[in-house]
């Protein structure tokens, strides 16, 4: 129980401002309210990607890179080996099959250029010593230590040549490509150690904790249940958060409980030097009274305040924050509610920010029918399971996804249309994977 109270801080009352509305918004349906896709594309049309930098190219990992990248010289530079075995000059193989067997002694200290008509041990990756022009494997080696063959050996087998995968000036990487270890190491070999690509977002979410009266509303009816302390945890913003690192990129929390506009509007200003993506959260809930944020940012830039056809969060708020234009999401009060807008509208602006295409859709057959709502879509968390080689998801729980104990059953989120008859059974639902 808190033993001491800050005194609210109350500010003068401010001129009205005249909200700065964003340009090209999409239409609505007869209640007012957008689609959930036009809704998404909106957002997205309003967001760039993120300036592209010089990377060091270990760190480019799963970065997108935003200029094809050329082969500096032939790659391989030089013929080196392909498996571990013997290099010799294919050409004292020549008679081996005509008049008998050759054999081939094996050199245990290897002049330079190895000396016809004697094979030296190479490893696999190795440059081809002078004097060769293939490699034969180990198990060729018989009793004596030496190789004895009974057809001629083909140059260069055994070897990869100087330039057999790229030339000089050939495209290695398109752009847009997403890099992985295996490229990196392609890369790597052709000696570019510096990439071009789009670096990780910077996102920074501002959490604004319940106000003082809230707080001491749930520590009186706490007290009255006989629970003597009540952790003070935000489980909205450590919902979004996690949801946020899953997805590898920079992520920034500031939290606080202000009842300050102007205190609230400085916070959200600094959020937004150096972010390319604001999430505000909020367990701020008070029937009649709109969300803090939202009461601040016409303030602070052009702003999108819409209504879409999804339960829940319907209510949906977005701006972009002078002077730098960032995008600023306002993220419904609620885990579940703030989780689910998350999944539709944040993840797709930071892939549009990352520079990469839209996320693959995963779809599941249903288990059984699952009730429509007649004019909005809906969200059911499932868990996934496999039937016959097919995927099929389960409801979690009631499937409520409001509800933090069907969340904690489920692996992922199944998105449900709008309809007046249910989703039948066996029908595939589009599913976002909570892990």
């Amino acid at each position: 129980m808190a033993l001491f109270h800050r005194k609210k801080q109350v500010d003068a009352p401010e001129p009205e401002v005249e909200p700065l509305g964003l340009p090209g918004a999409p239409e609505t349906d007869m209640s007012g309210r957008r689609s959930v896709v036009d809704h998404c594309d909106y957002l997205c049309s309003l967001v760039q990607a993120v300036p592209p930098v010089a990377m060091d190219l270990p760190r480019a990992v799963g970065l997108a890179v935003c200029e094809d990248i050329h082969a500096p010289h032939d790659v391989p530079v030089v013929t080196t080996a392909v498996i571990d075995g013997y290099a010799l000059d294919s050409a004292s193989t020549r008679m081996a099959g005509r008049s008998g067997a050759v054999e081939i002694q094996v050199d245990r200290r290897p002049p330079t250029p190895v000396i016809p008509g004697t094979a030296v041990r190479v490893m696999a990756g190795s440059l081809l010593p002078e004097g060769t022009d293939c490699v034969l494997p180990l198990d060729l080696l018989d009793a004596d230590g030496d190789i004895v063959l009974f057809s001629p050996v083909k140059r260069w087998a055994g070897a990869r040549l100087a330039g057999s995968d790229y030339g000089s000036g050939e495209v290695l990487v398109r752009n847009g490509t997403i890099l992985h270890p295996g490229i990196i190491s392609m890369l790597a070999s052709a000696g570019i150690d510096e990439v071009f690509v789009r670096p990780r977002p910077k996102v920074v979410i501002v959490a604004v904790r319940a106000d003082e009266d809230q707080r001491e509303e749930i520590e009186r009816r706490a007290r009255a249940n006989g629970v003597e302390e009540v952790a003070s945890l935000d489980a909205t913003a450590a919902a979004i958060e996690s949801a946020t690192r899953a997805l590898d990129v920079d992520v920034t929390v500031i939290s606080t409980d202000t009842s300050s506009d102007s205190e609230l509007a400085r916070l959200l200003a600094n959020a937004g030097r150096g972010a390319d993506l604001v999430l505000t959260t909020s367990d701020h809930m008070v029937v009649g009274q709109q969300d803090p944020v939202s009461s601040v940012l016409p303030r602070m830039g052009g702003t999108d305040f819409a209504r879409v056809a999804m339960e829940p969060g319907a209510n949906q708020g977005f701006a972009l924050i002078d002077p730098s234009l960032v995008p600023l999401v306002v993220l419904p009060a609620g885990p579940g509610p703030a989780l689910i807008s998350f999944m539709v509208f944040v993840q797709p602006l930071l892939r549009k920010l990352s520079g990469l295409p839209p996320a693959d859709v995963l779809r599941a057959e249903t288990d059984r029918p699952i009730a429509r709502h007649p004019d909005s879509t809906t969200f059911v968390p499932v868990r996934l399971a496999r039937v016959g080689g097919r995927p099929v998801l389960l409801r979690a729980g009631m499937g409520d996804v409001t509800h933090a104990i069907d969340l904690s059953m489920a692996d992922a989120i199944a998105v449900v249309g709008a309809g007046d008859e249910p989703v039948p059974t066996g029908m595939p639902l589009v599913c976002w994977r909570l892990r």
